[in-house]
């Protein structure tokens, strides 16, 4: 297996990969509940690719994602309606998380493009191209597959707004990309950030006003730290507790499975990591978590979820006293 570097001359290493791929279908797919990042670059390479290329989501992509596929008119095949045959390909994007793919179980992907950092228990493929310093896997592909044309463009432009959280999580090389494709979209920003924008509907709001009564407040130090429990949106209810004064806010909700959702504010980068925490909390709830920086989740068993919320405060309680020059120590709980 090799792991192969995105810095250098990435092109010239993706165009070696790619083309060894065999001579079957390429099958292309991505984490459930696919996002912008994950779907943006799936469009993108299913076009660098050509006719021998299939977008196989696991399941349902998310609002803004299905935005994205409707607008360029991109079809998709479900992944469990396909019937793979030794002479096709699999492509991971956006993620190496067995939770998170569970519909790979028994395969080995061919090729992994993923752009989050590795903390073990990830699955494997023949070959692997990463890059954690890398804002999401579109900003990835844009330096790897150099694409010049409108839809290409616009997808990973999206992928690259949304997972940098409109560049709250940007780097010099973020914007070199996205200056670029926005000036090969022929759309203006304005364009691009509402379609990376899905309108919170009515359940979302009313589900935030509830679940403001299970919240839960905590200093550590001269931070604050919010937890609390949701119905459903949990994602989208702890981005609300971050703009409501939490430095670190935690939701949890108990519907099919468990699952968490962590925020972090901007002021916090570099002292508190929530994909390293979701990743220790991921196994408590006999799941797995992963995630960025400022924002991650885990998933698994609904029976420990108001434990992983007390555990989520401590870790993140060691990460501020760790902190010794920027530099985070190893978490021990």
């Amino acid at each position: 297996m090799a792991r192969l570097p995105t810095r250098g001359k990435p092109s010239k290493a993706a165009h070696r990969i790619l083309s060894s791929l065999k001579g079957g279908r390429i099958v292309i797919t991505f984490h459930s509940l696919g996002d912008l990042d994950a779907v943006g670059s799936a469009i993108a390479l299913q076009r660098f690719l050509g006719k021998r290329a299939i977008i196989a989501p696991p399941d349902r992509p998310n609002s803004p994602a299905r935005k994205l596929l409707e607008f360029t008119e991109t079809p998709t095949t479900l992944f469990h309606d396909l019937k793979l045959s030794p002479k096709d390909s699999v492509i991971v994007l956006d993620s190496a998380s067995p939770h998170l793919l569970f519909h790979l179980a028994g395969i080995k992907p061919d090729l992994i493009i993923d752009h989050h950092a590795a903390f073990g228990g990830e699955i494997s493929a023949e070959k692997e191209i990463s890059d954690p310093s890398a804002s999401s896997t579109c900003e990835m592909l844009y330096f790897m597959l150099n694409p010049t044309d409108k839809i290409s463009c616009i997808a990973l432009l999206l992928g690259i707004v949304s997972d940098s959280a409109f560049f709250k999580n940007a780097s010099s090389r973020t914007f070199k990309a996205a200056s670029a494709l926005l000036e090969q979209s022929g759309l203006s920003y304005s364009q691009i950030s509402s379609l990376a924008l899905s309108p919170e509907s009515l359940g979302e709001r009313i589900e935030a006003l509830r679940s403001c009564q299970s919240v839960s407040a905590e200093r550590l130090g001269e931070h604050i730290v919010a937890t609390a429990m949701a119905k459903s949106h949990e994602a989208h209810f702890a981005d609300v507790l971050v703009h409501l004064g939490a430095d670190i806010a935690f939701v949890a909700c108990a519907g099919e499975e468990g699952r968490i959702s962590a925020r972090v504010s901007e002021s916090l980068k570099g002292t508190v990591r929530v994909d390293r925490i979701m990743f220790e909390v991921g196994k408590v709830l006999g799941g797995s978590g992963s995630g960025h920086e400022l924002a991650a989740g885990a998933s698994g068993g609904k029976e420990n979820l108001r434990a992983a919320l007390g555990i989520c405060v401590k870790l993140s309680e060691q990460q501020l006293l760790a902190t010794e020059k920027s530099r985070i120590k190893k978490i021990e709980w």
